[in-house]
């Protein structure tokens, strides 16, 4: 009895932190070059929850300006955005609809580009990154704040406390969302240089992940490696603002 127990366990075992990154390197793709469609603000707000309708009010409220609505479908979600520009923080506004099989959820994501390239990212997403840390980029994750004003000012308080001596970029509706556009292609190179993915870019602007990046992407999405990886991001975001 005890040895079919543990028979049971070690082929689940197996499974879960083996075949499943295998099937994921075998089928998983990665956006390297997007380009995004703007939509109808009215038909792509009418498709979205009352959250997310909430949210975009109080984005307005706080002295965002609507920039445009997009999104970027995959094999196995969609991400629905709506993005927006406060002129006097001089910061961009995200917010975020994200649909899959395993999980539905919305969030809001502050950034502030700079003339070198590098990013300062600051959300309330409930979900564990599963990209490395970055030298082009500073990502702190607050879930636990559900209030936007709130979410901004500790946004505020580390781009204060976070110096850059590159010059912050604003965000012009002309533009669209060409910004955005470019900083995943640098994230995408990026993860080519840490060995997460493959050079080559197929026809549709994506990049397969190397056997590290699809370990590694996996085990940080499955049990016990996602609640580690959530909790070492919420302390790294915690020790970020105690120390701004």
């Amino acid at each position: 009895m005890i040895v079919d127990v543990l028979v049971g366990l070690l082929i689940f075992v197996a499974i879960l932190y083996i075949a499943a990154p295998l099937w994921i390197y075998r089928v998983q793709k990665l956006p390297a070059r997007v380009s995004f469609d703007a939509v109808d603000e009215a038909i792509f707000l009418s498709d979205q929850s009352d959250k997310f309708k909430a949210l975009d009010n109080k984005l307005e409220e706080i002295g965002f300006e609507y920039i445009g609505s997009s999104m970027l479908l995959d094999t196995h979600n969609a991400a629905c955005f709506s993005l927006y520009f406060n002129v006097k923080g001089n910061t961009t506004g995200m917010l975020l609809s994200m649909k899959s099989a395993a999980d539905n959820f919305t969030y809001v994501a502050f950034s502030q580009l700079y003339s070198d390239g590098t990013m300062l990212d600051v959300s309330n997403s409930p979900a564990v990154p599963v990209y490395p840390k970055m030298d082009i980029k500073i990502s702190a994750r607050f879930p636990e704040v559900h209030d936007v004003e709130n979410l901004y000012r500790i946004f505020l308080q580390l781009k204060s406390s976070l110096k850059n001596s590159s010059s912050s970029i604003g965000y012009r509706r002309e533009s669209g969302f060409s910004k955005i556009e470019a900083f995943i292609a640098k994230e995408s190179d990026a993860l080519v240089y840490l060995g997460y993915c493959k050079e080559p870019i197929d026809l549709e602007g994506k990049r397969s992940l190397t056997l590290k990046g699809a370990f590694i992407f996996t085990w940080k999405n499955i049990f016990p490696g996602k609640g580690i990886y959530d909790k070492l991001g919420q302390a790294y975001a915690k020790k970020l603002l105690i120390n701004s």
